[in-house]
């Protein structure tokens, strides 16, 4: 955990030198991302100030997927479901600086931070304080998100435990629940492309199967999987009819 810390302040230029601060909280686990205070990750810096999921490479490959159905108009309107800091949000906005770019989060700590992580980077994203879609009103050429996805048998780091929010990391139905939910509703606030891109666990991969032999319960066009770069599935790629 030490050499993890100090490479990750040489990554950003920091001293590689601990304070006695800095080793009490290692002894308690805390996550060292939050112990340098923020991460840096495709041309944003994301505060971790507040008690929201960190980003992970993970979803960053995620977000280089999606730049692929992004165009830089005006005229193209991605919401980030769930934000959470903001990172999905801020990353889309600094690459396509004429895209209008949507954040919504239930959490008013997380609107909170994405707001603050909005100011740190410059960029101009419209916030919106909603459960999923119970406040949206309008639509999206392209929603992204990265719902809760863990299982309660799940087995997950002391740190992640202790010190990320709870809400942002499970879900009922072995991890899989919001993901139905969300297929179940998007197509009311999507208009044109109708994209929906999601970051997922690979133990999900028979209930994917499942919601493939579906499409049209679902009204779903089609669904593309990519793997990420440990060669496990990590991204979907949803388009509706």
């Amino acid at each position: 955990m030490i050499n993890e810390l100090k490479r990750e302040k040489r990554k950003y230029g920091l001293s590689e030198n601990l304070t006695q601060k800095e080793l009490n909280l290692l002894s308690k686990n805390y996550p060292i991302q939050k112990i340098i205070g923020h991460v840096e990750m495709l041309n944003v810096k994301i505060d971790l100030s507040y008690k929201v999921l960190i980003p992970r490479y993970e979803t960053e490959e995620v977000i280089l997927k999606a730049f692929e159905y992004i165009k830089n108009d005006s005229s193209f309107k991605v919401l980030d479901l769930a934000t959470g800091s903001g990172f999905i949000a801020l990353a889309i906005k600094k690459k396509f600086s004429s895209a209008k770019i949507y954040a919504s989060d239930i959490s008013k700590i997380a609107l909170r931070q994405a707001s603050k992580n909005a100011q740190i980077n410059k960029l101009d994203i419209g916030l919106i304080h909603s459960n999923w879609f119970s406040n949206v009103n309008q639509k999206f050429n392209l929603i992204i998100c990265n719902p809760p996805y863990i299982g309660k048998y799940e087995e997950l780091s002391e740190s992640i435990k202790k010190y990320e929010p709870k809400k942002a990391l499970y879900a009922k139905d072995d991890g899989f629940y919001f993901y139905k939910k969300i297929i179940s509703q998007a197509p009311k606030y999507l208009q044109n492309e109708k994209l929906l891109i999601f970051e997922l666990s690979a133990l999900h991969l028979d209930k994917w199967n499942e919601i493939k032999n579906q499409k049209v319960k679902y009204n779903i066009n089609s669904i593309t999987f990519f793997n990420d770069i440990a060669n496990l599935l990590r991204i979907a790629i949803i388009k509706f009819n």
